[in-house]
């Protein structure tokens, strides 16, 4: 990854997923706010939140983010905390990898 990761907002985690996976611009650790669902995530093929709520998004699980899959995505977490600060979101899943996922029933659906 090169550069500073880019900050992409959405309506929904249903149509930020669905952008991940369809749209060559958005690129892994690039990162993914839905200011109205609380949510802020990281893109990857399975996006995943940084934040409690984490509508359609994968949670992660027992791993810091900063160093998992040898810190591809710190840089992403950096600008997701500035992200989560300007917009009072708190950033309470940071620990943990993206393998669980969100609960089907949950969140809106791109």
């Amino acid at each position: 990854m090169s550069g500073e990761p880019k900050v992409w907002t959405f309506y929904s985690t249903g149509e930020a997923y669905g952008a991940v996976q369809c749209r060559d611009d958005i690129r892994d650790g690039d990162v993914l706010v839905i200011e109205r669902e609380q949510v802020i995530g990281i893109a990857h093929t399975w996006p995943f939140a940084l934040t409690e709520a984490h509508g359609m998004f994968h949670t992660l699980k027992d791993q810091d983010p900063r160093s998992w899959d040898d810190g591809k995505y710190a840089p992403g977490v950096v600008v997701a905390e500035r992200e989560a600060e300007r917009l009072g979101v708190p950033l309470t899943r940071a620990g943990a990898t993206a393998t669980e996922q969100a609960d089907e029933n949950e969140g809106d659906r791109a």
